[in-house]
């Protein structure tokens, strides 16, 4: 058994039981410190961005166009131009006091502003700015989630605003949840992170060394691919704005597109290499049109809005998986390459 096997399996063995530990704290602090809560009752409007929230709750009309949200509107499509407003209404059911949680989980947000609207309308109590234009040190919680603490009287009803912006695509997930329970969520989604996070490194490692004993250069690039999609997960869940640029929250609008891009580069470089001699000029040429495109991603912030941008990334996300798919059925099914 080689010493890379042999370290790939006590990772391994470390990395379950790591996991195993978490389930564990996780489920017996829940049974002591989770307090059923029941979910908000929301609902949404799309304005121009141009709104405001003293605005909004002094016009009778405005405060009264919300319209219920469905499992249709999980997501809504906005542009620059709009925000994109929910409502809120949420019932402390015990006899004393609640403290809580009010969380927003769609990371890409790029504005996201809370409000308590007062019993005496038309006022309403700014609770906090957050968002991934604004830096991370400046949430009111260091969660990779939007959250905001909130208090709610004895049996009090109270109506929160949340304004949310973006250029592409927002989401309307919206919790509220005891803090220690959310806290145990958080570390339980920390440890599940990381642990994926070493997987990739190590296969990283792996595909190194490999390339280098075996003299294989189709692995250079594989381990390129593991490098670049690492950072495009850690991009998507906010751990690599807290860690690496918790005060340049103006990267976070273009990093995305530009990670995607360069492991769509690494993979259509990949399937290059991984190419039989006999490939036809088809073959060649459906790669290198997957190359032009995943470098179309790579500098889509310089020339595309939002809108575009989104467009892009999932169109080009889909051509090259689907141009990957069909080369390694061909690969596989006419030669003897290894790594088709």
């Amino acid at each position: 058994m080689s010493v890379v096997t042999r370290f790939c399996q006590v990772v391994a063995l470390v990395f379950f039981a790591s996991l195993f530990s978490v389930q564990t704290t996780y489920a017996t602090g829940a049974l002591s410190q989770q307090l059923p809560l029941p979910a908000p009752e929301l609902h949404y409007q799309v304005t121009d961005a141009a709104l405001t929230v003293e605005t909004l709750v002094a016009d009778p009309a405005l405060l009264h166009n919300f319209s219920p949200l469905t499992p249709k509107q999980a997501t809504i499509r906005t542009t620059e131009q709009q925000a994109v407003w929910l409502l809120a209404k949420i019932n402390n059911p015990y006899p004393e006091a609640l403290a809580a949680v009010l969380s927003y989980h769609f990371l890409p947000a790029d504005k996201v502003s809370m409000y308590k609207l007062a019993k005496d309308l038309p006022n309403a109590e700014l609770l906090g700015h957050m968002g991934s234009d604004f830096p991370f040190a400046e949430r009111p919680l260091p969660l990779h989630s939007f959250s905001q603490p909130i208090r709610l009287e004895r049996a009090e009803q109270a109506i929160f605003l949340l304004r949310l912006q973006d250029a592409a695509l927002l989401g309307t997930e919206l919790s509220i949840t005891p803090l220690p329970q959310l806290l145990l969520d958080s570390q339980r989604q920390l440890a599940y992170d990381s642990i994926i996070n070493g997987i990739l490194l190590l296969l990283v490692l792996l595909a190194l060394y490999r390339g280098l004993q075996q003299r294989q250069p189709a692995l250079y690039p594989l381990a390129g691919f593991y490098l670049a999609f690492l950072l495009v997960l850690n991009t998507l869940n906010g751990m690599a704005f807290s860690l690496l640029w918790p005060e340049n929250p103006e990267l976070n609008p273009v990093l995305l597109y530009i990670s995607v891009g360069i492991t769509l580069v690494f993979l259509t470089v990949f399937n290059r290499t991984t190419l039989p001699d006999n490939a036809g000029r088809f073959a060649r040429y459906m790669n290198t049109g997957c190359l032009l495109v995943a470098l179309a991603l790579l500098f889509s912030p310089l020339y595309a809005d939002g809108p575009l941008k989104l467009k892009l990334l999932f169109s080009c996300v889909s051509f090259i998986l689907a141009a990957t798919v069909l080369q390694a059925l061909y690969t596989s099914l006419t030669s003897n390459v290894r790594y088709s």
